[in-house]
């Protein structure tokens, strides 16, 4: 079986977390980061949950067993420590008991767990200056996520064997293909 998705930025198996770590680097707008870290949370628990029922545990199963930490550790151990099946049994621990309390707690911890990393990379670098102001950029980004883990979060209620998939996004529906290429120079660049 491959390595388990992770969450480690830098690491062979969260490669789908670069793109947004290079977007804060780079100082990209809190919209455009929050697009690239909603496509890697997606495509991440999508693995992720794909993962674990390869290891015959799937998200009904921590659901069902939220409030025994003692089962919780047997299926962390079952899937040979995931460390989306941990950060559930850390959510578990800190939120409340409901379903949806628990699953906002893992989305949450997910986006957390990320965002820890990333501040601690590009604080005191050309972009951020400080811890502060990355990590005050990194909760503009997990606000303007809202919708997005409320989505997530409704979903898994309804159905735990839901694979997140991003929904398409109303400035791409509505945006006219032609209309963007106006702008686009045949060299590649845009011009005025």
């Amino acid at each position: 079986m491959a390595e388990n998705e992770s969450l480690d930025l830098g690491g062979a198996y969260a490669k789908r977390w670069d793109v947004p770590f290079d977007s804060v680097r780079k100082g990209e707008s809190c919209r455009d980061v929050a697009r690239k870290v909603e496509s890697a949370m997606y495509s991440g628990l999508r693995k992720s949950l794909k993962q674990l029922q390869e290891y015959g545990v799937t998200l009904a199963d921590l659901l069902a067993q939220r409030n025994s930490r003692q089962a919780l550790r047997q299926l962390i151990r079952k899937t040979q420590g995931h460390h989306y099946v941990e950060l559930f049994d850390a959510a578990v621990a800190s939120s409340g008991t409901s379903e949806g309390e628990c699953l906002r707690g893992w989305v949450d911890a997910i986006f957390d767990k990320v965002s820890d990393q990333i501040c601690h990379r590009v604080a005191g670098k050309e972009n951020w200056p400080t811890f502060y102001d990355v990590h005050s950029f990194m909760h503009d980004v997990q606000q303007t996520l809202e919708p997005a883990v409320e989505r997530l979060v409704t979903n898994f209620e309804k159905d735990p064997e839901w694979k997140p998939k991003r929904a398409a996004s109303k400035e791409q529906s509505t945006a006219d293909p032609t209309a963007e290429l106006l702008g686009l120079s045949l060299l590649g660049g845009s011009h005025q």
